[in-house]
């Protein structure tokens, strides 16, 4: 029977495996200064300057790097993990149970596919969400990630645990119209739309940044794309979210006239395109900005222009032109937008410079603004 050696069944907890390894890298430290063990006498070690000798033991210094880089990463956590649970769930739910369930619309996704049967049965929403998310949490921890599965998952049970605790409070705000046709609940229930867009774009942004994925839809749209790779996760999501939205049409406002049938389905899109826009300026940055190449002959004259009046730098690389194989500088600059026409006007001066310019976003570094 083979015996099994030490490492193979003693594995000290993570707890104290840095200071296993400290004790491993202190003794390398001992044997590597020729430390021998024999009879003779151990001379006492030679007085030494200041500053001299081997590596010395643990300090309070190193204790209070060790304190350090632990509070680092407790920081981490809370920014990388939960700040993003606590914020987006609580945004999520604000915005379902304050604007969306009282003005009867559906905003596509799991979200509007739980206030359409809230509706039906006369449920807290909240349930629903919970239901159709455990099993999507299993779906998403084997299939695509742990930390995404979990932050997500996370996530939207803290928003259907609160959808459940908003419908125990006593006169908890919500936003809504009570008579159907009137002007006043039209112009209500679109406002409406906005300020749930507003509140699930940002949600959305937040989950994102932090995990990579939304949760609901998105996890059953990247599930597919592993097996089908031609079918894209946006396009997907679209078409379960287009599924919810107009089957509100059928649900809501039974036996009213077409128009009024209309409504949710128009409010459902209109909360959907500020959550897309929403999301975007979010997760895009409010940095955006835009990049102009200009291949010229005259570099040195256009960047002291562009740096002179816009206040930007300019990098110059060299070029070609393969029509003419004539030899040529292309300037790379970053402006904002409010200074496109400046520069058009710089360019104009050249009359042999070719230039065209894109947005860009996430600017990083050094940028003025």
């Amino acid at each position: 029977m083979k015996k099994l050696g030490r490492e193979k069944f003693f594995a000290p907890p993570l707890f104290f495996s840095r200071w296993y390894g400290k004790i491993g890298s202190w003794r390398s430290e001992l044997r590597r200064g020729g430390t021998q063990m024999t009879d003779e006498p151990i001379a006492a070690p030679a007085p030494q300057a200041e500053g001299e000798g081997a590596a010395s033991a643990p300090t309070a210094e190193s204790g209070s790097a060790e304190r350090q880089s632990s509070k680092q990463r407790f920081l981490e956590f809370l920014g990388m993990s939960l700040l993003p649970v606590l914020l987006s769930g609580v945004v999520r739910a604000i915005a379902i149970y304050t604007f969306v369930s009282p003005n009867s619309f559906a905003p596509g996704g799991f979200n509007g596919l739980s206030v359409i049967l809230e509706y039906i049965t006369h449920l807290s929403s909240g349930y629903f969400l919970l239901i159709f998310n455990v099993p999507l949490f299993f779906l998403a921890f084997f299939l695509l990630g742990k930390r995404e599965a979990i932050i997500s998952t996370a996530s939207m049970l803290l928003t259907s645990g609160l959808l459940i605790v908003f419908d125990q409070i006593p006169g908890f705000p919500t936003y809504g119209f009570t008579e159907e046709g009137d002007m006043a609940a039209t112009v209500n229930g679109l406002l409406a739309a906005i300020a749930s867009g507003l509140l699930l774009g940002f949600s959305l942004a937040v989950m994102l940044r932090s995990c990579g994925t939304s949760g609901g839809t998105s996890v059953i749209a990247s599930v597919v794309n592993k097996k089908w790779k031609f079918l894209s996760v946006s396009w997907m999501t679209f078409c379960f979210d287009a599924v919810v939205v107009f089957a509100s049409f059928f649900v809501y406002h039974r036996g009213a006239s077409f128009t009024v049938k209309l409504d949710p389905v128009l409010l459902a899109l209109v909360s959907l395109f500020v959550t897309s826009k929403t999301s975007d300026a979010i997760l895009h940055g409010f940095k955006i900005a835009y990049k102009f190449e200009i291949v010229t002959n005259a570099p040195e004259e256009i960047a002291s222009e562009i740096m002179a009046k816009l206040h930007h730098g300019v990098t110059r690389m060299s070029a070609e032109g393969m029509y003419s194989h004539t030899d040529k500088s292309m300037l790379v600059c970053i402006i904002r937008k409010r200074q496109i026409a400046e520069l058009q006007r710089i360019i104009k001066q050249y009359p042999d410079t070719f230039a065209y310019f894109s947005p860009t976003s996430e600017v990083y570094g050094k940028f003025l603004k």
